[in-house]
């Protein structure tokens, strides 16, 4: 049941009242009523001002009110399908006390948006990582609506306009190109959401297409990997740093699911043969996806030198631990000797953007190349099928796991000739 709650934000003797309505766990909106009130004269208890005085009295029965109008607009509304968010609530309370309050337009794009981003926030089926692209369009909307010194309505949206808010994101926000092709396709799926809901939307959107830009995929071959396995590297941080990468690149898992592994979640499998296999199975926290993961004889030695357990962290802060992890890891490939020039991402301190340049490999290492190394090196192995490695990285389609290797069809196809060919061969032989 959809409850209103009352209160005070500062202990001062003008202290806004601000109201909290929560309609369920993940449906709770809060803001100004724009009444105020003496933090003395407060009941935290209760929620509501004590009726010590004669104007606390007039207060309170205000409040009263709005909350019995917030209640019943709720169910008028509910039974509408209107999706509720702070904004409704704000123009609910707005409309009780007679104010001036606009009413919102969602025929403007930004209101859309909004309202589009915070009905997925009620889903639990969608993934924070996939409402946060929404938030960043809605970001660089707003700052491309602040250039252009307007705002915009959803018909407005052609190509011509969808473009220049391609550049705008290029020049301005200092984006690379993926990443401003990745934001147009959240724009295009936001307009094609309104043509469902039945809002006047241009009719070429359908026919829009955006470049895919393939990204360049720097990953550790296993040669390279043998090479920081010699590594002489000095100090517990570099070493423990060595250790993860390696396992990482065993493994295949994003830098969230690898520095949280332990040896909790490795259990022994028996097959029907008798012989005995060390599983570790977790559950991915990007994707939700439960993976069970073989641990290869290079992982296992590490952790015998830990006695059974995984290497340990440098903190008990998540960020922190990635950030150190990242930079431990490049002094790692630099003292082991992985410097040949490769074409890469780098930040630009001076533009203070990311540029594509030719460098020593060792700068472009990040976490992720544990997770892209084992997919590229394994798939590059005939006695691996692909959804053998899929089932370990967790790529939910062929089409995506290729693509995210660098790989297309058409390799998958040569690298299958190739096999024809070699099966012929040992026939005539």
């Amino acid at each position: 049941m959809a409850t209103v709650k009352f209160r005070l934000k500062a202990k001062t003797d003008n202290s806004q009242i601000f109201l909290r309505f929560s309609i369920s766990r993940n449906q709770v909106f809060e803001t100004r009523t724009g009444l105020t009130a003496n933090f003395k004269d407060w009941s935290i208890e209760k929620s509501q001002i004590k009726q010590t005085k004669a104007e606390n009295k007039i207060i309170a029965i205000q409040l009263n009110d709005l909350s019995n109008f917030i209640q019943k607009e709720h169910n008028v509304d509910f039974s509408k399908g209107v999706i509720f968010s702070t904004n409704w609530l704000k123009k609910k309370i707005d409309l009780f006390f007679g104010r001036n309050s606009n009413p919102e337009n969602d025929d403007l794009f930004s209101i859309y948006l909004n309202n589009y981003i915070e009905l997925r926030k009620m889903d639990s089926n969608i993934k924070n990582a996939t409402i946060q692209k929404f938030i960043q369009l809605q970001t660089k909307i707003k700052a491309f609506e602040k250039k252009r010194k307007g705002e915009f309505l959803i018909t407005e949206f052609d190509k011509k306009l969808m473009l220049e808010f391609r550049v705008f994101m290029l020049t301005d926000c200092k984006v690379m190109e993926s990443t401003a092709n990745r934001t147009l396709r959240c724009l295009k799926t936001v307009l094609l959401d309104a043509q469902n809901n039945a809002k006047n939307v241009n009719r070429l959107i359908n026919n829009f297409t955006i470049e895919n830009v393939p990204s360049i995929k720097v990953f550790l071959n296993f040669d390279e990997i043998e090479k920081i396995k010699n590594a002489k590297v000095i100090g517990k941080d570099l070493i423990t740093a060595k250790h993860w990468l390696i396992i990482g690149c065993y493994t295949g898992q994003r830098v969230s699911d690898l520095l949280r592994m332990n040896s909790g979640m490795v259990f022994t499998k028996i097959d029907n043969e008798g012989n005995k296999f060390p599983i570790l199975e977790l559950t991915q926290i990007k994707t939700g996806n439960e993976v069970s993961i073989p641990l290869h004889d290079e992982v296992l030695k590490i952790l015998e030198i830990y006695n059974g357990n995984f290497p340990p962290t440098y903190g008990k802060a998540t960020d922190s631990n990635f950030v150190l992890f990242n930079r431990y890891i490049k002094k790692v490939c630099e003292v082991a000797e992985i410097n040949n020039i490769v074409k890469g991402k780098v930040f630009n301190e001076e533009l203070k953007r990311n540029e594509i340049l030719e460098t020593e490999k060792y700068k472009l290492v990040s976490s992720h190349i544990c997770r892209r190394s084992f997919a590229t090196n394994f798939y590059g192995d005939k006695r691996f099928t692909t959804p053998q490695i899929m089932s370990i990285t967790g790529h939910k389609t062929e089409r995506m796991f290729l693509s995210y290797i660098g790989k297309t069809s058409s390799d998958h196809a040569l690298q299958t000739a190739k096999t024809f060919r070699e099966i012929a061969q040992q026939r005539i032989s």
